[in-house]
């Protein structure tokens, strides 16, 4: 309910403007002067004010003014018995919302009302719907710190795990391999493969350490990128052959253009992930199907692809595969611990290219980065 205060000497006015904003709805308090009008203002909250320009002691301009200043939504409605224009004038330069003539009918002054109770309302509301807005921004401000903090504290913790893990499991597979090379006359073939899996597993898990390594450095700006001339379709071809053991029945092939491209990378880091990007593609390529490898030249840049013949990701899971742990489902497909392609999207938009997947389910996926051209 708008609430509505009436302000003026005269009790007939005041009377008369009560009943009828009372009868229409409104909720109304009178006072005779300003000194009255404050203190109720004081002891209680108000939408709209209809006040006499002329009254003792304090004008209605007075009351205007300090309304404006105090609570400046509350909209002021100027009533006088003798208009004149200084007096129109000095109410509009006061800020009231609109100046009526003594005497007022019934119809203009609910008309009139209802106009500044409908101010008074979007007023408010605009004052709420930014009121939490800012709270919201605040709490999302406290929210984005306390995930910096705890993305530090699990790095930091990540780090201390790291660095123990890597003395332990160097003497495991020393050991291991050292036991395999000294016992191996007394080993049945089946005991010498168990001996292989677990320096095949030793050598993962360093693998997995050295990615997490790598993409905290690269993270922080902190990785040592030596970038020079290379040739792309021979470093593919290179990598590629270092594969031939794991290719088994499937068919692995590379597409090139004739002319000789350079890109200017780091050779050994992008080795690495043209190399990430073929382990994940004979991982999800079945036997008999078909791995192609492309490098192309487009405008300024090089083109690798790794395209598969696999079960193919969802495309809401693009984005998420390139995050640091990040996964698709175990019921499509599942890519490890998620650091090998953090670590490919990280080095190559460090080498000024950009990486990315094409990719249907039950057709497929190409992965695909660039690089500067020299």
């Amino acid at each position: 309910m708008t609430r509505v205060l009436v302000v003026d000497d005269e009790k007939s006015v005041r009377i008369t403007l009560r009943e009828f904003l009372q009868d229409a709805g409104y909720q109304v308090t009178v006072a005779e002067d300003v000194t009255a009008a404050r203190q109720l203002f004081q002891s209680g909250i108000f939408d709209v004010v209809i006040s006499d320009i002329a009254m003792p002691r304090i004008s209605g301009v007075e009351l205007l003014q300090e309304i404006r200043k105090g609570s400046p939504r509350v909209q002021v409605i100027m009533m006088t018995g003798q208009p004149t224009v200084e007096t129109a004038a000095a109410t509009v330069r006061a800020g009231a919302f609109d100046y009526l003539t003594k005497p007022v009918s019934e119809e203009a002054m609910l008309r009139c009302v209802g106009n500044a109770a409908k101010l008074k309302a979007t007023e408010d509301e605009q004052v709420r719907v930014a009121e939490k807005a800012e709270r919201q921004h605040k709490q999302l401000l406290e929210n984005h710190a306390r995930l910096c903090e705890l993305e530090t504290l699990r790095d930091n913790l990540t780090h201390m795990i790291i660095h123990d893990l890597r003395a332990p499991l160097s003497i495991v597979h020393g050991y291991v391999d050292l036991l395999k090379g000294s016992a191996a006359s007394m080993l049945g073939k089946d005991e010498i493969g168990y001996l292989n899996t677990i320096l095949i597993n030793i050598n993962r898990l360093n693998d997995m350490i050295g990615s997490l390594l790598d993409i905290s450095r690269l993270e922080t700006g902190k990785m040592p990128l030596n970038p020079r001339a290379c040739d792309v379709a021979a470093l593919a071809k290179s990598v590629i052959a270092s594969f031939d053991s794991l290719v088994g029945d499937r068919h692995l092939s590379l597409e090139s253009a004739s002319e000789l491209v350079m890109a200017s990378c780091d050779e050994e880091i992008t080795r690495r992930v043209i190399g990430n990007l073929l382990q994940n593609a004979l991982k999800f390529t079945p036997k008999d199907c078909e791995i192609r490898v492309a490098v192309s030249h487009k405008n300024s840049m090089v083109r690798l692809e790794v395209s598969d013949t696999g079960p193919g990701i969802p495309a809401e899971y693009h984005g998420k595969i390139f995050e640091k742990f990040g996964q698709v489902a175990r019921t499509v497909r599942q890519y490890s611990s998620g650091l090998g392609l953090a670590f490919c999207k990280l080095a190559v938009e460090e080498q000024g290219g950009q990486i990315g997947v094409a990719s249907d389910v039950g057709k497929g996926s190409t992965f695909w980065f660039t690089l500067p051209v020299l």
